[in-house]
């Protein structure tokens, strides 16, 4: 392990030829992050909506159905 840290005698932290391949694939590695996260907070609001509608929908059937019931029984 020590002589796999010591191979890298030009790693310092001001030299920009190490540098610059670091930052680069940092801002793609943070992008990726960004990404993975929006497409998740874009999926659960997916998800709320459709549950929200599918509730109110559910609702508008059972009051609907219990429309027919009262008008079946009011007119028997």
């Amino acid at each position: 392990m020590l002589n796999f840290l010591l191979a890298f005698d030009n790693l310092t932290p001001m030299n920009w030829d190490v540098l610059k391949p670091a930052l680069n694939f940092l801002w793609q590695g943070l992008l990726a992050i960004f990404v993975v996260i929006g497409l998740i907070i874009i999926s659960v609001k997916l998800t709320a909506l459709a549950i929200e509608k599918t509730t109110a929908w559910k609702k508008q059937r059972e009051e609907e159905k219990e429309a027919q019931n009262t008008d079946e029984t009011t007119n028997s």
